[in-house]
């Protein structure tokens, strides 16, 4: 059983280009990259429509492993150059730039993978003009509803980026503002020093909802329902958005990976409105 993480994709692109075929260059590729004497490379990418298949390997280029001589009944150096030790099973829904990634207890984390596929997709388009990046997709609203339940709030801090070019009803007006004066980074700190704290209006909860949504991060600090000094942020693991993938769905091929993930990638499309 495979754990599946779901982060959104942001990239970039000068002059309109298309962003699907710029993914699939930046992932089908001979680019490998190292890190603490092992390797990471993508393979095995199929393409169905608008969803990309591959995985993230972890291998040993150096053959450091030990291998039995059965002569001596010993064990002696001689393992087998680039032996796979870990292998991350992944799966793109480009129309909504989500990503869907296995995390392997041990071998490769959730920052290990994200860090690395960062690192290969930049290598393949080296030289070229672009952003792009991968952020976590949080539980709808679930740090606002934390937020409204606080005594009092001294001090929220948002950070914000453009969608491309999804945006949900709530920051619609939010994320326009952004696109429509080219911003491309967008930092907001409240804080308050009254007795009754900040109050949480209609604008910065359709910031903090759009953090949420996967376009930046949010952390408000101030006393809980009790009275208790508290420090919330959305970057909270057990608020991220995952689904469990059987081991059989993954052997039996791409189309029931797609259809067996397909409710969770649809209840995030539901929380966004998709413009063409």
């Amino acid at each position: 059983m495979s754990k599946m993480f779901f982060n959104r994709l942001h990239l970039n692109l000068p002059d309109n280009r298309l962003k699907r075929p710029f993914i699939v260059d930046g992932i089908r590729s001979v680019a490998a990259a190292g890190f603490n004497d092992y390797s990471y490379k993508i393979i095995d990418i199929e393409t169905i429509e608008n969803y990309i298949l591959g995985y993230l390997i972890k291998y040993d280029p150096y053959g450091r492993g030990e291998i039995l001589d059965e002569e001596t009944g010993t064990a002696r150096p001689g393992g087998t150059v680039n032996n796979i030790v870990a292998k991350s099973v992944f799966l793109i829904n480009t129309d909504e730039m989500i990503i869907a990634y296995e995390e392997i207890q041990n071998m490769i984390s959730k920052t290990m993978f994200v860090r690395m596929f960062n690192e290969l997709f930049r290598i393949n388009h080296e030289g070229q003009d672009y952003e792009f990046s991968i952020s976590s997709i949080k539980e709808q609203y679930s740090f606002i509803q934390h937020v409204q339940t606080m005594r009092e709030i001294k001090k929220i801090s948002i950070s914000l980026v453009p969608s491309n070019p999804n945006n949900a009803d709530l920051w619609r007006d939010t994320d326009e503002r952004l696109q429509n004066n080219n911003i491309t980074k967008y930092r907001e700190i409240q804080e308050s020093n009254t007795t009754e704290g900040l109050i949480i209006d209609e604008e910065t909860i359709a910031k903090i909802a759009m953090s949420e949504d996967g376009y930046g991060t949010a952390e408000a600090s101030g006393q809980d329902e009790n009275g208790n000094p508290i420090t919330i942020t959305t970057k909270t693991r057990d608020q991220e958005i995952t689904q469990n993938l059987p081991d059989h769905i993954e052997r039996s091929g791409m189309s029931n990976i797609i259809n067996y993930l397909s409710r969770t990638f649809e209840r995030i499309r539901q929380r966004t409105n998709h413009q063409e």
